[in-house]
């Protein structure tokens, strides 16, 4: 269809023919170049050199500042040592402990004065080869790599060290062994003495506590001390050692256990004898396990010793020797054990029945052998007090036995079964002429006697006097005695 414009009418045009684009011309392909394997391989190690080269240098450039130096990451007691000389480390190893060490002092009290020790006594400083020697060797084993690992490491794992002291405990050692031997000592026991005849025959020495001292606790205490830099002090803590007996003890364990009153013979020879050996019984102690021997006591009856011949009734009517009369006071004594329940060891019989106590109740002694031995089973002293004194014309023996008290009393019963008297006579022949000169003559000079058996027996009473229980302490047999006849020796 014909279009119109604005000149007017346009003849339609001729359509063209459309024209087929032509095919994009297609690009001839370049070849590239290959490079060869030498030349591949320079520039790889071209490339490995180059951050070789690089690596070196960054290395380098991180350790070379601490070459002589403490490495990063290294520390003292929380303060940094990286990049400081050795020099320097040890002037703050020296800057950080000095202080604490001149002020360092350790002291000991005790119950009346005191002990010091200081750092010069122990020589106290901080060991700088040990303490800095680990940190200072971080990273200088090797070369430069090794000390760039050795700060990464450290980057990750700070190194921090103590201060490492050095002491001598030799001087503290040597005041310990002073101050043990002003603080130890032994107990001391409280002591009695007894002297019988005074108005207080019992004097007492007081007890004292004795001291034992531990020093191992005070030592570990002075090391610690030391290696916190911290003063310290620390009491002696020695521990009380008691003694084993005390005043109180002795003084409750003076009582009188048992008291015998005895009538003796008051022939002059007999009482001499008696006296001087109650001088030497008297005051005697037995020890708590110990025992007491008469004869020991008393001594050997000898003139030298002082005694005198005596008629000795335990070894038969008229029978006379030295020392004749202390028959009657261990007798006494034996009594006076048996009352205080002390144990008899040794006893002997008379011969014959005596007249200065009951039948059994004796003991015979003798320095050729026969012996009265007593023990003391408690845990005190026993003490014995003896004297011989004239009443009108008589003579008395007192035996007192003192220790630790007794909660019973105790008396003596004898039963006596007598036996039958011999009818024939003992013939004597009378060599000296005392009672019948010729042979035809017969003088009677003693007369017979029974035999015995007798049991003594050792009651035991309350404090009202009641029978609680019975002992037999002794069964003892005497022959009889048969009539003696003196028969003289000449012819008339």
């Amino acid at each position: 269809m014909p279009s119109l414009t604005r000149a007017g009418y346009m003849p339609p045009r001729k359509q063209r023919p459309e024209e087929k684009p032509e095919p994009p011309k297609k690009k001839k392909k370049r070849r590239k170049k290959r490079m060869n394997g030498a030349a591949a391989a320079s520039l790889v190690v071209l490339l490995i050199a180059v951050l070789i080269g690089v690596a070196t240098v960054y290395v380098y450039t991180c350790t070379q500042p601490y070459a002589e130096a403490f490495l990063p990451g290294t520390a003292l007691l929380g303060e940094p040592l990286g990049g400081l000389s050795y020099a320097q480390g040890e002037e703050a190893l020296f800057g950080l402990t000095g202080e604490a060490i001149a002020d360092w002092s350790f002291t000991i009290t005790g119950k009346t004065q005191s002990w010091t020790l200081t750092a010069q006594d122990v020589a106290l400083h901080a060991d700088a080869e040990k303490t800095l020697g680990a940190l200072w060797q971080a990273g200088r084993e090797g070369g430069m790599v090794s000390r760039f690992l050795a700060m990464l490491r450290l980057r990750e794992e700070p190194m921090i060290v103590t201060p490492v002291l050095a002491y001598s405990m030799d001087a503290a050692d040597a005041l310990l062994e002073e101050i043990r031997a002003q603080v130890e000592c032994e107990p001391v026991n409280a002591t009695v003495a007894f002297a019988p005849g005074n108005s207080e025959p019992f004097r007492y020495t007081d007890e004292k506590d004795g001291w034992a001292l531990d020093t191992a606790p005070l030592r570990e205490a002075i090391e610690a001390s030391i290696l916190s830099l911290e003063p310290g002090e620390e009491k002696t803590g020695e521990t009380r050692l008691a003694p084993s007996v005390t005043r109180a003890q002795l003084e409750a364990a003076s009582c009188l256990r048992s008291r015998v009153v005895m009538m003796v013979s008051a022939e002059p020879a007999s009482v001499a004898n008696m006296q001087k050996a109650a001088a030497l019984l008297s005051g005697a102690r037995i020890d708590a396990g110990g025992t007491l021997s008469f004869n020991a006591v008393v001594g050997a009856r000898t003139a030298e010793s002082g005694y005198v011949e005596a008629e000795e009734p335990a070894y038969g009517a008229g029978t006379v020797g030295l020392g004749g009369g202390l028959c009657q006071l261990s007798t006494a004594l034996y009594r006076a054990a048996l009352l205080g329940d002390l144990p008899v060891e040794e006893r002997h019989a008379a011969v014959s029945p005596v007249s200065y106590c009951e039948i059994g109740q004796e003991a015979a002694v003798s320095d050729q052998g026969l012996d009265l031995v007593l023990g003391n089973p408690t845990d005190s002293p026993v003490f014995v007090s003896a004297r011989v004194y004239a009443d009108g014309d008589a003579a008395v023996c007192e035996v007192q036995l003192f220790g630790e008290p007794l909660s019973v009393h105790y008396a003596l019963e004898t039963q006596a079964e007598e036996t039958e008297i011999p009818t024939e006579p003992v013939y004597v022949r009378d060599r000296e002429g005392r009672y019948a000169t010729y042979t035809d003559e017969r003088v009677p000079v003693g007369e017979g006697g029974p035999g015995y058996t007798a049991v003594v027996e050792r009651v035991t009473l309350d404090a009202l006097g009641n029978e609680l229980e019975r002992e037999t302490v002794s069964t003892d047999s005497y022959d009889p005695i048969a009539p003696t006849v003196y028969v003289g020796v000449t012819e008339r």
